[in-house]
C-alpha cells in the first residue's frame, strides 16, 4: 500500500499541473446549471418568481357578472392575464406562443346566469351540469397547455359560481337566506374544527420529525434541487476521459511499461492510479454543491449528512468507468469516442438532461440500467422530499456499489492487457 501511495501522490501533481482541466470540471457544470436554472423561470434574485400561465381573456359580454369574474382571474398570483378583443385575436396569439390559454367569456353570460335558480346550484341535472359551457363561457390552450386548459377551466367555474351565488340569494333572501346563514355557521364551526385537528397533527409530526417539518423547500429556488445535482452527476462521471487520457498517456511515455516492472503489485498500481481520480471527483462534487447553495440558494435537504455516502458511492462508480474505459481504448481518439458515447448516452437515459418523472414509465426503467439513475434517485429523496425514505438512499447507494465493482473488475481483468 505504500507504494500506491507513492503513486497517489505523483498523480495528484500531475493533475494539480493540468489546472485548466480541472476548473471545466467545476466551471462548465456551474454554467450548464446557470444557464438551465435561468431558462426555467429561475434567476439569481431570490425574490424572482417562478413563470406564470399566461391567459388571454376576451369579455364579450361587458357586464358586471363578467368583469367580477375577470377580476377574481386577474387576482390569482400564478396566472398573467392579457385581454383581447376578440377570440380569433386570442388564437392567433396563442398560436404563436405568447400565451398558453384562452378564456372567451360569450355575449350570453349574464342572461344565462340571471335565469339560474336557487335548485341549480345543487342540482346534477340542472341549467349549470355543463358548467362553463352553461354559462357561455370557454376555454381553450394550445397542444403543450392541454393539462393547464381544465385547472384553468375549474378555476374559472369556481369564480364564476363565487359571483353569480350572491345574484341568486338576493333574489330569494326571503325564502332561504336565513336557513343558508345557518348551515354557513355550521360549516365555519366544522372548518374550525378540522383546522385545530390539523394543527394538532402537524404539531406530532413535528415532534416525530424533529426539524424536518420546519424545513420545506423553498419554491423559488426548487428547480436547481433537480438541476444541480443532474448537472453534477453527468459531470461527475467526464472524469472516464481524463483518467483515460491520463492512463494512455502515461502508456506512450513507457512510465506504465516501468511501473509494472518495477517491484510493484497490480493492487499497488491500479489503487495508486484511481484514487487521485476519486478525490477529484469527490471534491469536484462538493464545490458544485456548495456553489449551488451559495449562487442558487440551494437547500441540502432535511439530512444533508446522507449526502455524503452517495456522493462517494456516485464517484466510485465513476472512477470505476473510467477504469474499464481506459484500459479497453488504445489511441486518445477512442477515448473520445467511447468517453463521450457512455457518459452522454448513460446522461440521457437516466435523468440526466430531463428529469426523470417527465420521462415515460418505460424509459425510467431503462435508465436503471445506468449508475446515473440511482444516483439522481438517491439526491431526489435527500434534495427535495421533506421526509426522505432512507431505504431507497440505501438501494441507491448499494445499486452504485455494485456498478463500481463490475467496472472495477472488468477493468482489472482489462489492466493486464495493456502493454
Amino acid at each position: 500500500m505504500n507504494n500506491a501511495w507513492k503513486i497517489t501522490l505523483k498523480d495528484l501533481r500531475l493533475l494539480y499541473r493540468d489546472q485548466r482541466t480541472l476548473a471545466i470540471l467545476l466551471l462548465l457544470p456551474l454554467i450548464f446549471i446557470t444557464i438551465l436554472g435561468t431558462s426555467t423561470g429561475q434567476m439569481f434574485s431570490f425574490r424572482e418568481k417562478a413563470k406564470r400561465i399566461k391567459v388571454g381573456i376576451v369579455d364579450a359580454d361587458q357586464q358586471e357578472l363578467s368583469a367580477r369574474v375577470l377580476t377574481e382571474v386577474s387576482m390569482v398570483d400564478a396566472l398573467e392575464v392579457v385581454e383581447f378583443e376578440t377570440l380569433e385575436a386570442a388564437r392567433k396569439r396563442m398560436e404563436q406562443g405568447d400565451f398558453d390559454v384562452a378564456i372567451m367569456i360569450g355575449p350570453r353570460y349574464t342572461e344565462r346566469v340571471q335565469n339560474l335558480r336557487l335548485g341549480d346550484l345543487l342540482a346534477e341535472k340542472g341549467r349549470l351540469k355543463d358548467e362553463l359551457d352553461s354559462l357561455d363561457v370557454q376555454v381553450e390552450s394550445s397542444a403543450y397547455f392541454a393539462n393547464a386548459k381544465q385547472v384553468v377551466e375549474k378555476l374559472v367555474f369556481g369564480f364564476a359560481y363565487k359571483t353569480f351565488v350572491p345574484v341568486i340569494l338576493q333574489r330569494d333572501k326571503k325564502v332561504l337566506a336565513l336557513e343558508i346563514k345557518r348551515e354557513a355557521a355550521k360549516i365555519d364551526r366544522e372548518a374550525e374544527a378540522a383546522g385545530e385537528l390539523a394543527t394538532q397533527a402537524t404539531q406530532e409530526l413535528r415532534a416525530l420529525g424533529g426539524e424536518r417539518a420546519d424545513a420545506p423547500v423553498n419554491e423559488t429556488n426548487f428547480v436547481y434541487q433537480i438541476i444541480v445535482p443532474s448537472y453534477t452527476v453527468m459531470f461527475v462521471f467526464f472524469i472516464v476521459i481524463l483518467m483515460a487520457r491520463s492512463m494512455i498517456e502515461e502508456r506512450d511515455l513507457g512510465t506504465l511499461s516501468r511501473l509494472r516492472m518495477a517491484p510493484i503489485s497490480q493492487a499497488s498500481t491500479i489503487i495508486g492510479k484511481t484514487i487521485p481520480f476519486l478525490i477529484v471527483s469527490i471534491v469536484q462534487t462538493l464545490l458544485l454543491f456548495v456553489a449551488g447553495r451559495l449562487f442558487f440558494s440551494m437547500s441540502w435537504g432535511v439530512l444533508p449528512f446522507w449526502l455524503i455516502p452517495v456522493v462517494f458511492c456516485t464517484s466510485l462508480a465513476a472512477v470505476g468507468l473510467g477504469l474499464l474505459v481506459a484500459t479497453t481504448a488504445r489511441t486518445d481518439a477512442q477515448v473520445s469516442a467511447y468517453g463521450n458515447f457512455l457518459v452522454l448516452t448513460m446522461a440521457g437515459l437516466s435523468g440526466c438532461l430531463m428529469p426523470r418523472a417527465w420521462q415515460p414509465e418505460l424509459m425510467q426503467k431503462i435508465g436503471l440500467t445506468t449508475p446515473h439513475a440511482w444516483s439522481l434517485i438517491a439526491y431526489d429523496q435527500l434534495l427535495t422530499k421533506q421526509y426522505p425514505e432512507i431505504s431507497q438512499v440505501l438501494q441507491s447507494c448499494g445499486m452504485l456499489l455494485l456498478f463500481a465493482t463490475v467496472f472495477f473488475s472488468l477493468g482489472w481483468w482489462r489492466f493486464r492487457s495493456l502493454s
